[in-house]
């Protein structure tokens, strides 16, 4: 409420007189004034009484007992807060010596006699210009509040402006509210979206000796404030059922911003006296720095996720484009017949070489979209770890070889249980000690070590390679981040290596992290598992074969089995993956069919009946599950079992169970090693000198 429309309240005027009946009848002349007449008897009576209140004038009479009225009006004067205050003498006797000495006391009248008008007016003057005083010193507190909330507005503005993030910014808005409104409790709520929500709740010693449950800020006035965004303001005596005292009336104000409702601000329980229309002021105006604080941090981390996007996807471009251009190149020059068979053999190496390249990329991008919509399952089953670590060692051996690296493993005698998805586990291992490998120098050193505690096990990975900068350490998990993204980087790659490690550790309920004393010093990655007591490794744990989850450049070392006597089927519409797995097949000894489609791979069948069927999933017009459905439909007409194998480019975990479901034995991404593929496919072989098919319900490969 303003100053102006005050309500006008009675002020307090002292009358002092030893006389009752003179006191009667001052009390008597001043009632019609309105004012509250406060009697005292003697000068140290007086005294007490201007101790505990202000007076806009002081009645007193000379002639007192004891101490006169010249003694108590010196007392008066020696007190600095009456030190002012208008003093009018009266008394049935005197002169202009009694006169003259009063006003060098300080006497702003001397009345001798008392007459009620002349004394009303005088003192009716005195009690208006008191409260025009104390309008003055109300509106110099009230100044002075506003100025003391400014400088506090200023301060909250310089630290919401330093703050570096969404969350930091609640923070900050819900203590500077307390503070700046002298309150109780302030609490802040913003969100930038469904799955980003910052809360805050800033509290006084006071509100925080509460029991939780009565000082958690109820939901409902954030909700009707954003709802309507508008200011809400509620009085301590408003009803408000449960709320404890000191939290007893609240104001809060929407956090929004060019008509977007990013949140509430709302303030609990003022020290003094309630919420004031000035108060709602000062709080609109921290909510509109807060807002506008978080719309340009968004806007900031969107134009940086833009500048990322542009970035990876350039990246993108140059990684896939580069082994491309070294297939097409090569194919070309194997296309020449000048060639010799040394020079021929070198360019399939490097073709095969670069189509890995190009999987490997093609993987981790899959990965990282099955990370980010929650479709990345794991396998679990029980797991040593000790096989991870060799496995992984074993597979990068020939690339640290090449660099003359040295590996180093550390692993205890005894088994390391785990639940955990081998596959994915050697991929975190791989990826780690890929990343050594990669920015380690030749000569360098690259030291693996597995322990455990009680508790947990640890993987730790140290290299003596160039080492991660102190800027670059905290985002080097982050999806897309490269230290060096520039056209001139030494390393190839994504920046998503670092990023799947971190999530798969995370979906095997551990942490990651990494460490590094600067640039040029080497790194270390620390894995962190939760540690199974109690796991029983059977035959088919110990006997886990590790293969790299990623291929490294090279021929297989495996040898292709042979496939003498059996009767393939290969359903592909791409006219030059079916060819060259009919080669493939053809070479290793099977008889092979093809067809492009449904409807000619079961044409096909009237009149050759394979041993095995193997068939892509995208197909034109019908696809490869409604093939599937239909071959089994015409193996049950006719009492057969022909089982099919899907060979297909949807190679994440959904569609593997789907197609499992759907009634194939066996699911195998594009691209396939044809070792594996062969090894597959040899299980369906006759027994020789047999035709006799094999039943739908053989054991699936693992």
């Amino acid at each position: 409420m303003s100053v102006a429309t005050r309500e006008r309240v009675p002020v307090d005027v002292l009358v002092v007189d030893d006389d009752p009946r003179k006191l009667a009848a001052l009390e008597a002349i001043l009632s019609a004034t309105g004012e509250n007449v406060v009697k005292a008897s003697s000068g140290p009576e007086a005294l007490k009484w201007l101790l505990r209140r202000d007076f806009a004038v002081i009645l007193l009479d000379v002639n007192m007992p004891g101490m006169d009225g010249f003694e108590t009006a010196a007392l008066i004067r020696q007190r600095p807060r009456s030190a002012h205050t208008p003093i009018i003498f009266f008394t049935a006797f005197g002169d202009d010596t009694h006169a003259a000495r009063g006003y060098s006391l300080g006497a702003v009248d001397y009345i001798n006699p008392v007459m009620p008008a002349v004394l009303r007016t005088k003192v009716g003057v005195f009690v208006e210009l008191f409260r025009k005083s104390e309008e003055l010193r109300r509106q110099s507190q009230f100044l002075e509040q506003r100025a003391a909330q400014l400088r506090r507005l200023t301060q909250a503005s310089l630290a919401i402006s330093a703050a570096a993030s969404v969350a930091s910014i609640v923070h900050i808005l819900a203590d500077q509210a307390r503070d700046v409104l002298h309150a109780h409790q302030a609490s802040g709520y913003v969100a930038v979206d469904e799955e980003h929500t910052h809360c805050a709740t800033s509290m006084s010693p006071e509100c925080a000796a509460l029991p939780a449950q009565l000082r958690e800020p109820g939901p409902t006035v954030g909700e009707r404030v954003r709802a309507a965004n508008q200011s809400l303001r509620m009085a301590r005596d408003d009803p408000d059922e449960g709320t404890p005292a000191i939290l007893r009336g609240r104001i809060a104000t929407p956090l929004a911003v060019r008509g977007r409702n990013l949140g509430f601000l709302e303030v609990r329980g003022k020290l003094v006296g309630d919420f004031t229309q000035e108060d709602g002021d000062v709080l609109l105006q921290l909510a509109h720095m807060g807002t506008i604080a978080v719309e340009n941090i968004l806007h900031t981390e969107e134009r940086e996720t833009n500048r990322l996007k542009d970035e990876f996807l350039a990246t993108v471009s140059h990684e896939l484009r580069t082994p491309l251009s070294a297939i097409l190149t090569w194919a070309r020059i194997l296309d020449r017949d000048d060639l010799d068979a040394a020079t021929r053999a070198r360019g399939v190496k490097i073709i095969n070489r670069n189509a890995k390249a190009q999987a490997q990329l093609i993987g981790d991008l899959l990965d990282v979209s099955r990370v980010i919509t929650g479709k990345l399952h794991l396998d679990l089953r029980a797991v040593d770890l000790r096989m991870v670590v060799g496995g992984a060692i074993d597979s990068l051996a020939p690339a640290a070889e090449a660099k003359a690296i040295e590996i180093t493993a550390h692993v205890p005698p005894e088994p390391v249980p785990l639940v955990g998805d081998p596959e994915r586990l050697q991929q975190v291992l791989w990826n780690l000690m890929g990343n050594a490998i990669k920015f380690t120098p030749e000569g360098g050193r690259v030291d693996v070590r597995l322990d455990r505690t009680e508790q947990h096990v640890e993987i730790i990975v140290t290299d003596t390679g160039q080492g991660i900068s102190p800027a670059f350490l905290p985002q080097v998990f982050d999806r897309f981040r490269q230290a060096d993204s520039s056209t001139s980087r030494a390393h190839g790659g994504l920046g998503l290596g670092l990023a799947i490690v971190r999530n798969l550790t995370e979906l095997h309920g551990g942490s990651v992290r990494a460490e590094s004393r600067g640039e040029g010093r080497g790194a270390t990655f620390t894995v962190t598992l939760p540690f199974t007591r109690v796991v029983e490794l059977g035959p088919r744990a110990a006997a886990i074969s590790f293969a790299p989850h990623r291929a490294i450049a090279g021929e297989a070392s495996d040898v292709a089995p042979q496939l003498d006597g059996l009767r393939a089927l290969v359903i592909d519409d791409d006219a030059d993956g079916r060819e060259a797995i009919a080669i493939m097949l053809t070479r290793a000894g099977a008889e092979v069919s093809t067809a492009a489609s449904v409807r000619s791979a079961l044409t096909s069948i009237d009149h050759w009946l394979p041993d095995v069927v193997v068939s892509d999933i995208g197909l034109p017009g019908e696809d490869g599950y409604v093939f599937i459905e239909q071959l089994r439909t015409l193996a049950a007409e006719r009492g057969l079992s022909i089982p099919a194998v899907a060979l297909t480019a949807y190679a994440g975990a959904e569609e593997r169970a789907r197609a499992l479901s759907a009634g194939y034995l066996e699911h195998l991404a594009k691209p396939v090693e044809p070792t594996r593929l062969l090894s597959v496919l040899a299980a369906f072989r006759p027994a020789e000198g047999c035709r006799e098919l094999r039943p739908v319900s053989a054991p699936r490969l693992a």
